[in-house]
């Protein structure tokens, strides 16, 4: 049975963020658009913003101007195979909010929606909120945890948040306060509201098929449940924001000014850093995350030039030596390689690189199965990932072929039951950020792997735990995923995600423990973690 909707337009001319969504609607299985009620009288949900921050969005546009512009217009009777009908109507428009009238409710509920889309209008009131099935469904393009209103995406770059939340909601009569369908989180832009802005909306176009697939996967009866059981109460002291009067705005336009080019200088004096870091296993890493003591590894004196480092570190242990697999960023020619050396305890022996390609290599995946190695390394930049067989053990290795076909950064590897699970961060569409992501195939075969995406694609969706951070572990009969945080910035810290449920239809996670960057040292993050029986290896990100 197809899923019925309409979409509440203010016009067929559209931004680009929404005609990409009624297209992905469009694409999405069991599902059927029936309607596009055209607003014959948009009106703005408030007064005219003020002089200040007008000028001031004006500014970033045409500094930041994002390309593709999320917010560019586009006509949506120019998708292709366009012939939904449309239905014009004039609602009851009172001080902030729309109502619909009683013929145009009846025109409406004779389709029998599943669900109503709202893209335009202003606060929807009255009886239009109780004729779909599932709801009508809203975005708001920002945490409810932190703030209703608006505009989106700039109070967050204004107040230093380290994300921006993004959430689609059942609506109900009160201001922001539905039920949370999804939500997401992104890295804020800490310069321009306008990038800032630009991501999220292009990662919500993405986001109601998903919903859906959540849906046709689940069947409506569990859907309903957890979308039930997974609501947070929102805080009652939440400020309801709107633009900025002309003098906050000054104050604010200033503060942002003189902190980014204080960043700017401060970045140009010192530059990114990575070093690997290593501490014995006391045994029950989970336990003691927070108390390890890790030390340096200094690469030997004169190997690495100035900007070069290593990071990264993946060890495994053969024939009673700990051998460590690592990203050898070369600055001089801007990419990484794969180098690996013996641990002995002290330092790390007579370094050599392994594997080096026309592209960037990072991450060093490590796999050993029936007595053979297999490295599987990040290489983004060509869009498609590669698997390598040692010939000799850890020197000389060949290229096997593509393991993956796609963007897919830091892959990492877990075999359960019959199954080879991959995960990898992806970005749905070209204006959205890589960091937010975390897909997950599956395949029968390592060597002739066939790839089959899981239903609920992302599995995760939020910079705060979705990007690995080394391999999976097991502890008990649990799975632990190492994550990186990087809401804060880029590598901030590691999380460990228990793994409650994964199936080729469900998964779950929970944050267990936290890898902190050690304060002390001036680490600013850390954003590997993976050990052997003797030995805890993690990074630590500095500016030097």
């Amino acid at each position: 049975m197809k899923i019925r909707i309409i979409l509440l337009l203010d016009s067929f001319i559209v931004a680009a963020w929404v005609f990409e969504a009624i297209e992905q609607i469009l694409k999405e299985r069991n599902t059927e658009l029936v309607l596009a009620v055209i607003n014959q009288k948009p009106k703005s949900s408030g007064k005219k913003s003020p002089f200040l921050y007008r000028l001031f969005r004006a500014i970033d546009r045409k500094l930041f101007l994002k390309s593709p512009d999320a917010f560019a217009q586009e006509d949506i009777r120019n998708i292709k195979g366009w012939d939904i009908p449309s239905l014009p109507i004039t609602p009851i428009q009172k001080k902030y909010s729309d109502y619909f009238q009683k013929e145009d409710l009846d025109k409406i509920s004779a389709l029998n929606p599943d669900i109503i889309v709202r893209f335009g209008f202003r606060i929807l009131r009255g009886k239009i909120l109780l004729i779909p099935k599932l709801g009508v469904w809203s975005f708001h393009h920002g945490d409810n945890q932190f703030y209703k209103g608006g505009p989106p995406g700039f109070w967050e770059v204004m107040l230093k948040k380290e994300t921006t939340g993004l959430i689609l909601q059942r609506l109900s009569e009160k201001l922001d306060d539905g039920q949370v369908l999804y939500k997401s989180f992104s890295q804020t832009d800490p310069l321009s509201v306008q990038r800032n802005a630009n991501k999220i909306f292009w990662l919500s176009s993405f986001i109601i098929p998903r919903v859906i697939r959540q849906i046709n996967t689940k069947g409506i009866d569990k859907w309903e449940k957890e979308i039930h059981s997974n609501q947070v109460p929102i805080k009652s002291e939440v400020p309801l924001l709107t633009p900025p009067a002309s003098g906050k705005m000054a104050i604010l336009a200033t503060d942002l000014t003189f902190r980014n080019i204080f960043r700017k200088i401060k970045e140009g004096f010192k530059k990114p850093y990575w070093e690997i870091v290593v501490a014995r296993n006391e045994g029950n890493v989970l336990s003691n995350l927070s108390v390890i003591n890790f030390h340096s590894i200094k690469p030997p004196k004169g190997l690495l030039s100035n900007g070069s480092f290593w990071a990264d570190p993946f060890p495994i242990e053969k024939d009673k030596k700990t051998w460590v697999f690592f990203e050898d960023f070369d600055y001089n020619s801007n990419k990484g390689r794969i180098s690996v050396a013996e641990w002995d305890g002290k330092k790390m022996i007579d370094p050599k690189v392994v594997l080096e390609e026309k592209w960037h290599l990072s991450y060093p995946f490590i796999w050993e199965e029936n007595n053979e190695f297999y490295l599987i390394p990040e290489s983004g930049e060509v869009g498609k990932l590669f698997i390598y067989k040692a010939l000799d053990f850890p020197f000389k290795w060949t290229k096997v072929g593509v393991f993956f076909e796609g963007e897919a950064y830091d892959p990492t590897l877990i075999k359960v039951e019959d199954k080879y699970w991959l995960f990898v961060n992806q970005s749905p569409h070209q204006g959205t950020s890589a960091f937010v992501e975390l897909y997950a195939y599956y395949s029968p075969s390592l060597l002739e792997p066939k790839w089959i995406a899981h239903s609920l694609n992302p599995i995760v969706s939020d910079v705060n735990c979705s990007r690995p951070a080394g391999r999976i572990f097991k502890n008990g009969e649990k799975l632990f995923r190492p994550a990186q945080d990087s809401g804060l910035r880029y590598g901030h810290r590691v999380k460990i995600q228990k793994i409650l449920n994964l199936t080729p239809e469900e998964y779950k996670e929970d944050t267990v423990a936290v890898l902190e960057p050690d304060s002390s040292k001036k680490q600013l993050g850390a954003h590997t973690f993976n050990f052997t029986e003797e030995w805890v290896f993690s990074d630590a990100y500095y500016r030097k």
